[in-house]
């Protein structure tokens, strides 16, 4: 029989030995380098304590370190997969101030580069600064905790450095010793405070604080602080009883104030606060006490934010103007205004309960508060969000006011809730006062003391006062000019009182309310005009007693359309409501009462008209009247001249 094998096809058995005389090969091993069992399943460094981020696809790894970290010497700690080896080796120091190339080998002796490089995150702060110190724009800085710069240490920070502060931290200047904050920016690189947080919220951080000992060349312009205010005592700014400057900067989503300031030895401001922006305050912008305001200067915007806070009082010997500003500035107490002030036009001053603006009490002072324009006034209202009469007290001038203080253009509303001083008190002092509106007063509007008067007085509005619209006394009555629109409740309207010897000519001018004569006996010497169209209403006793102590010429001439009215003051009033006058020796021959009209006189069986002198009465009448006799001249004084009466001069025997 033929062997098996020899009946195999040729081509066959060729086949078979060319497999035969092959080596095998394996195949190229696949390494799974990113989850654990891979190539390199951790890479640490020892100090500081951080993981490297491997990426598997670019054969990297990243050690981030924070900002600062000496990296020439960093000890590291490597964990591969079983039997694969790296050089160079784990725990050796190495440098990587550039970037290191690593070899993994496996246990086939093969290898993979892996290039190792070094990040830096923000530069952790945590100590107080105790020396001269530079932040620079390349680095970030991280605030944990309450940090100071002390022991006259300057901190300067570079343009375009961004400083980071984690929940609650803050960076004091000038706590306990000399110390100097320089952040200078620039317009295109800004230095910014701000939140480490990722989606930071207004209050993350507490703010920058700058205390009594803080250097006055401190200064931070172009600079933004972003998510401060978390304590709600403070702002997301302090200025401490010290003086810095603050130009072309942002503050923006405060939890609390804005700026927040205190003041003592003359300090608590700035140097200069020019072109900044305040924005987005969950309180008010700015805090500041009145010794200071002044200071805050042009070019300022606020946006989304709350109002100006005036605390304290102003004393200066030096002018100061408080400058119209975006947002309405708010006095929440009591305030002192005494030394030059200048209120620039269109500022507005919104008032607590309670609140009584007093100004020249203590020192000489010239107050300017010019609107200028009725679309510019200076206003002085209640901080109520829905005000009614009487919502604050109102303003006070008292005797050290200078007489070339001005109130011009101005609104003074919702005010008079002290009934003794109504909405604008003035104490032995005199100011022009034109153009203004007094409105909406629970009292009188505007009361002046015996010695107290106008040095002009024109244009102004006067209305919805629940008492007399003016209080002043007969000696100032002539300060009163025209024109003024006022418009009075029913029975109030300009209330006098007093006696007076006038050494020029005046003028008692017609207003638009009568003239409430109160105080009984008013003695009145001099040279005086009354204008046509003018009424006068007495209480009660109120009269007028002319030429008792000087020479006299009364000058009372209406015309057959505007007579001259001299009347009660009661609502109902009867016969015998009210006295009469009494014309004494000194009054003039060429003194004169034509067309004037007198009602409801003889209380206490007086005549409406007593006189001691012979003068021009013409065209008067006399009527509703309670005395024998309507007109009576004295025994031995011969009867007044004059025609078109309509009673008849009895001698009193």
């Amino acid at each position: 029989m033929k062997n098996k094998l020899l009946q195999i096809p040729s081509f066959f058995v060729l086949l078979l030995l060319f497999i035969a005389g092959c080596e095998k090969v394996d195949p190229e091993p696949e390494y799974n380098i990113v989850s654990p069992g891979g190539q390199i399943i951790s890479f640490n460094v020892i100090t500081p304590a951080v993981s490297g981020v491997i990426d598997t696809i670019n054969k990297t790894i990243t050690i981030t370190v924070p900002g600062g970290t000496d990296v020439t010497s960093l000890e590291t700690n490597i964990t591969l997969a079983d039997d694969y080896t790296i050089s160079p080796a784990s725990g050796e120091m190495v440098d990587l101030t550039n970037p290191v190339v690593y070899t993994v080998t496996s246990p086939e002796n093969q290898t993979v580069n892996w290039t190792v490089m070094i990040s830096f995150s923000a530069y952790l702060i945590t100590e107080d600064i105790s020396e001269n110190t530079t932040w620079i724009a390349s680095e970030e800085y991280l605030v944990q905790g309450d940090v100071s710069v002390v022991e006259n240490a300057v901190l300067t920070i570079e343009p375009g450095t961004v400083i980071q502060f984690a929940n609650g931290a803050s960076l004091s200047v000038g706590y306990s010793s000399g110390a100097q904050l320089v952040a200078n920016g620039t317009v295109d690189n800004p230095i910014i405070f701000t939140s480490e947080a990722g989606a930071p919220t207004a209050g993350s951080w507490e703010g920058l604080f700058f205390y009594s000992y803080t250097l006055s060349n401190t200064v931070l312009n172009f600079c933004e602080i972003n998510y401060a205010g978390s304590n709600e005592a403070y702002g997301a700014l302090n200025v401490l009883n010290c003086d810095i400057t603050m130009t072309n900067s942002k503050i923006d989503e405060s939890g609390s104030y804005g700026i927040f300031s205190t003041y003592d030895n003359n300090k608590g401001g700035f140097v200069a606060f020019n072109n900044n922006t305040i924005s987005n305050t969950a309180d008010y912008s700015i805090v500041m006490d009145a010794q200071k305001l002044s200071t805050i200067g042009t070019g300022n915007s606020f946006t989304n934010t709350k109002d100006v806070s005036i605390t304290g009082d102003y004393e200066s010997t030096t002018p100061q103007v408080w400058r119209k500003l975006q947002v309405d500035y708010v006095v929440e107490n009591d305030i002192d205004i005494d030394g030059d002030l200048t209120i620039e036009e269109g500022s507005v001053f919104k008032c607590g309960a309670g609140v009584q603006i007093h100004i020249g009490y203590y020192a000489n002072t010239t107050f300017i508060a010019d609107g200028t324009s009725a679309e510019t006034p200076v206003i002085f209202t209640s901080v109520a969000a829905a005000p009614t009469a009487g919502a604050w007290n109102g303003i006070r001038f008292w005797g050290y006011t200078l007489n070339n203080s001005k109130m011009n253009f101005c609104t003074i509303d919702y005010a008079g809730a002290d009934d003794y001083y109504g909405a604008v008190y003035f104490n032995d002092c005199s100011i022009n006062f034109t153009n203004n509106t007094v409105s909406n007063s629970s009292g009188k509007g505007l009361i002046l003391d015996p010695e107290s008067g106008f040095t002009t007085f024109h244009d102004n509005t006067i209305n919805t006062c629940a008492d007399h619209l003016i209080s002043i006394s007969t000696e100032f009555l002539p300060d009163l000019g025209v024109p003024n629109t006022l418009t009075a409740a029913e029975g109030k309207g300009i209330l006098v009182e007093g006696s007076v010897i006038y050494n020029n000519p005046v003028v008692w001018k017609k207003q638009s309310v009568d003239f409430y004569i109160s105080g009984g006996e008013n003695d009145v010497d001099g040279v005086v005009t009354i204008e046509a169209g003018t009424t006068f209403r007495f209480i009660t006793d109120a009269y007028f007693w002319f030429g008792y102590y000087e020479s006299t010429k009364i000058t009372a001439v209406g015309n057959s359309i505007d007579k001259i009215t001299f009347t009660s003051a009661s609502a109902s009033p009867v016969e015998g409501s009210w006295k009469g006058f009494v014309f004494d020796a000194y009054v003039q021959s060429n003194s004169s009462l034509d067309y004037c009209d007198f009602f409801y006189t003889g209380l206490d069986e007086t005549p409406a008209l007593y006189t001691y002198s012979t003068f021009n009465v013409s065209n008067t009448t006399i009527n509703d009247y309670s005395s024998d006799y309507p007109a009576v001249y004295g025994a031995g004084t011969t009867a007044p001249t004059g025609s078109g009466n309509n009673f008849s001069w009895h001698e009193d025997l």
